[in-house]
């Protein structure tokens, strides 16, 4: 068993430090800020163009205008003889059709077009009061839309650079959570290593001292040998555990496969556990279809998986314990639930809690004991055997069930 090595169950999240967090939200305050600003200026900006265009345009049709004028005031200076000095004599010209006057200043000024009523409040009327020079509305309109369309580009660009740049920021903050968050899982894996081994290694060397500078009877030195033997259990446990973890993290742990039944192997695990942990300490209950279940198992890893399942909710569990082991088929599936009575999972940490070194608290202050090794180690084997593994609360104080689901083998044919 590597029931000593729990903990995935109760695993912390590392908070990122508040000055990150401050910075974080500064720099996108001001880049938000900044970006605000160049949308607003580009927006004035082509207002402004748009203002000196459409200027452009009624200086046209005030041109238009004037050219029209001139037709129409055309001024013929004749000599008077009789007049020493001679004389002015103003004639007005033939004044050509309104539709020559309006091909005229079309072919000049295509803007401007003439019409019988005034458009706007400033539409000049022609000389002799025949029409009113307007402002083609199409050219107004492409100007207009020439203008949201800049002001559309300039809002998409800025909101693609606002996005990009906050996109970049928040997976560098992720990351950098990350990076704090393993180192803090480390540090704890680190403490609570250090104490798993430094508490048996005491424990053996007072037992030691104790059995070379006394006289003992033999009661006390039986007593004395089974204690022995349970810290050098947990030694073993314990190296086991980091060893099993190497191999996975490696790629080199190695399964031996075989046919195995599930009812009659879980009842066995299930009765050594209980055995284990002192009868009837985690009120055990066990549930299984009366139909055979078999998977492609090795039945030493998959036992690894069960215990440290067990383990975990006699550690996370107050007495009187409840905890309950179901075994069912799904389809092609065989489905394996160990549920308990526990402290339960947070929110939060549900989605964490299969990862390595993944604790609640602080190894200095944890009461229960464990690595934060046991549910990343479940997580690899079952992965390895085709599985998947998937955790249930409902939060603090309501119990958890782990759900082993693995790929469903036909009886295999005897001999």
């Amino acid at each position: 068993m590597r029931g000593h090595c729990q903990d995935g169950g109760m695993a912390p999240r590392a908070q990122p430090l508040p000055l990150q967090r401050i910075i974080f939200l500064s720099v996108s305050v001001v880049l938000c800020l900044q970006v605000g600003w160049w949308i607003r200026l580009q927006i004035r900006d082509s207002g402004r163009l748009l203002e000196a265009r459409t200027q452009a345009l009624r200086a046209g049709r005030a041109q238009a205008w004037q050219m029209d004028s001139l037709k129409l005031l055309a001024l013929h200076s004749h000599p008077d003889p009789s007049s020493q000095g001679g004389s002015v004599e103003g004639r007005v010209p033939v004044v050509p059709s309104l539709e020559e006057r309006r091909q005229a200043i079309q072919e000049a000024y295509p803007q401007v077009e003439l019409v019988p009523r005034p458009m706007a409040p400033d539409d000049p009327f022609l000389l002799d009061g025949a029409a009113f020079l307007t402002l083609r509305p199409a050219p107004l309109k492409d100007l207009e839309d020439q203008r949201w369309h800049a002001v559309f580009r300039a809002s998409t660009e800025g909101a693609f650079m606002v996005f990009a740049v906050l996109f970049g920021f928040v997976l560098l903050y992720r990351k950098l959570s990350e990076e704090l968050d393993l180192k803090l899982r480390q540090r704890n894996f680190t403490s609570a290593v250090t104490h798993e081994l430094k508490t048996p290694i005491a424990s053996l060397k007072v037992w030691t001292e104790t059995l070379f500078t006394r006289e003992l009877g033999l009661e006390q030195r039986q007593r004395i040998r089974g204690l022995m033997e349970k810290d050098l259990e947990r030694l073993n446990e314990l190296v086991g555990n980091l060893l099993d973890v190497a191999r996975a993290e490696s790629g080199s742990l190695v399964l031996h496969l075989a046919p195995l039944e599930l009812g009659p192997w879980l009842a066995s695990i299930c009765e050594s556990m209980d055995h284990r942990l002192g009868p009837g300490a985690l009120g055990l209950k066990l549930e299984r279809s009366p139909e055979p279940l078999w998977v492609d198992a090795d039945p030493k890893a998959l036992s690894t998986v069960v215990e440290n399942l067990l383990s975990n909710a006699y550690k996370y569990s107050a007495e009187p314990r409840q905890t309950t082991v179901t075994l069912d088929g799904d389809g092609d599936d065989v489905l394996i639930v160990v549920s308990d009575q526990g402290h339960g999972i947070s929110a939060k940490d549900l989605p964490r809690v299969f990862h390595r070194f993944f604790r609640v608290g602080d190894e200095m202050t944890r009461q229960v004991a464990g690595t934060g090794l046991g549910l990343f180690l479940v997580k690899e084997i079952v992965t390895r055997h085709g599985g998947d593994v998937r955790v249930f609360s409902r939060g603090p104080g309501f119990g958890s069930a782990f759900t082993i689901r693995l790929p469903r083998q036909a009886m295999p044919e005897a001999p």
